[in-house]
């Protein structure tokens, strides 16, 4: 199962972004951090089998989304880890640095929405985890 980490310093679009995942099916009860390095902290301490999906703002103070990514690297079984990258900002070279790491999946501008979280699940990377069993 894939599960869902939000990373984001707003507490309000941190809420939001909860209830579409749950809505979604995306994860019924996904994580969420407000500080990026409490996020890797936790990835850290989880087991080689589990697989994630993270939601992260690019734009946040203490550690950026960029910053994350690049000590994501380091962490045991990072190749278990999906990232979408969220966020405001309307900057070209954030889309093309995005398109260049592995673990980046998607590039969602905000807000999200059911629209975008019906997206992912059509992704080829993510689909795996979403397809209906009889």
């Amino acid at each position: 199962m894939l599960r869902t980490i939000i990373i984001d310093d707003d507490e309000i679009i941190t809420f939001l972004q909860r209830n579409i995942v749950k809505k979604c099916e995306l994860d019924p009860d996904p994580y969420s951090f407000s500080n990026a390095e409490v996020a890797l902290d936790f990835l850290r301490e989880r087991t080689s089998s589990e697989e994630f999906l993270i939601m992260l703002d690019i734009n946040m103070p203490q550690m950026t989304g960029w910053e994350f990514l690049e000590r994501l690297k380091s962490v045991p079984n990072n190749q278990n880890c999906f990232v979408v990258m969220v966020t405001s900002s309307i900057d070209r070279s954030d889309k093309r640095k995005a398109a260049n790491d592995s673990h980046v999946v998607d590039f969602i501008e905000k807000p999200v929405s059911a629209r975008h979280c019906s997206k992912l699940k059509g992704l080829e990377r993510l689909a795996e985890y979403f397809e209906e069993t009889a």
